[in-house]
């Protein structure tokens, strides 16, 4: 699978700054052009020379980096014989992304959300090109890996394994941001106990 498209020294220099303010807190609706131009040293002529308006910067941004970071899971995927390897590989990062900047959570939100920003989102996920690689098609690949040379299972059988494995992990991370804080539990524990539940389901789903 191929990386997304290299980006040029000022579109980077942009994409870089929308995550910065977006981890340092800032409110993706009423963060300014001239705001993020600051943020990345440049000029607000020259940042509307790729794109079109804030909606349209902050969306391209947060697409990409989200694709950035699950090609470079990928990537680490393909070593992993198991799906349970597979599943703890993504637990893995996730715990780390999430205790850095807690970043992506942050995206998923944003992207179920009714903002214009959400909307340019969603058109970019249904439009997007086949090497960008967003949550729900690693979970996706991981699934076909599953099945690859045996019974094909149903379509309604596939649809249900990927919206239970992508719940739990959505679950995992909710669960992380909180124990970060409170530490009741002990994170491994928990990671072991979702991707054996994981594993259960897809077998007793699929026979496999």
């Amino acid at each position: 699978m191929r990386r997304s498209r290299m980006l040029s020294e000022k579109e980077n220099a942009i994409y870089e700054a929308v995550i910065e303010l977006f981890k340092e807190g800032a409110d993706l609706n009423t963060l300014t052009v001239a705001e993020i131009t600051k943020k990345a040293g440049i000029g607000k002529g020259t940042a509307y020379e790729y794109f079109s308006n804030k909606e349209d910067m902050i969306a391209n941004a947060l697409f990409y980096k989200t694709t950035e970071y699950c090609y470079q899971i990928y990537e680490q995927l393909e070593k992993e014989e198991t799906l349970y390897g597979k599943i703890n590989l993504i637990f893995n990062a996730m715990e780390k992304e999430i205790k850095e900047s807690n970043c992506l959570l942050k995206v998923i939100n944003v992207m179920s959300d009714h903002s214009e920003i959400s909307k340019r989102l969603q058109e970019m996920q249904a439009n997007k090109k086949q090497e960008e690689v967003l949550p729900a098609d690693m979970i996706r690949i991981i699934l076909e890996e599953e099945v690859k040379g045996k019974q094909l299972p149903s379509a309604e059988q596939m649809t249900y394994l990927g919206m239970e494995i992508f719940s739990k992990i959505i679950c995992f991370g909710m669960f992380i941001c909180d124990n970060t804080i409170n530490k009741t539990v002990d994170n491994q524990v928990i990671r072991r106990m979702a991707c054996e539940g994981i594993c259960r389901e897809v077998t007793a789903v699929t026979g496999i």
